[in-house]
């Protein structure tokens, strides 16, 4: 127990100094893919937003599985909103058990117009978090359509309980 506790707290501090780093626009991000190259996020136009839902999940030593229900809401021009089913896979270290949680996303991209269904696709990106009680956690993510489309965090993930994770994320949306 001890041991989980002063992983957590290790996290928590990693966690603070990297969402501390992320906030500061100036210094770029890198997130790695899926094969051993490293993608810059996606600069362009800020399309919009998407939010997702997420029930508990509970974590093992190799990693987790969140289901997710989302909603992409344009910035400028349709008035309608995308709804995306998905689901977060994080390999690494992943272990406790937390509460429900939103994650928030603003959706930067090539173009200034993306269409219905165009968020579809596998995103990929590193990921921390740690939860003690209230806990926060930050994932930068590329992918889409030719890399072409990066998640970049608009609010920390917010979740109750007890867990520490760090390692690699992926985001598959898939439309409804």
């Amino acid at each position: 127990m001890h041991a989980l506790i002063r992983a957590g707290l290790v996290a928590a501090g990693c966690l603070a100094a990297g969402a501390a780093l992320a906030a500061d626009a100036s210094h770029p991000s890198v997130t790695i893919s899926k094969q051993p190259r490293y993608y810059q996020p996606v600069s362009g136009y800020q399309t919009g937003t998407l939010t997702c839902e997420t029930p508990g999940t509970i974590g093992y030593v190799v990693g987790s599985r969140r289901e997710l229900s989302c909603i992409y809401r344009p910035s400028a021009g349709r008035n309608a909103v995308d709804l995306y089913v998905g689901h977060i896979n994080k390999v690494g270290v992943d272990v406790g058990a937390t509460g429900p949680g939103v994650l928030a996303w603003a959706v930067l991209a090539h173009s200034k117009d993306l269409g219905p269904g165009d968020l579809a696709g596998k995103y990929l990106g590193a990921s921390a978090s740690a939860t003690a009680l209230i806990g926060v956690g930050a994932n930068v993510l590329v992918g889409g359509s030719d890399t072409t489309v990066s998640l970049q965090p608009i609010s920390l993930e917010g979740s109750t309980g007890i867990a520490v994770a760090a390692g690699l994320s992926s985001l598959t949306l898939d439309p409804i």
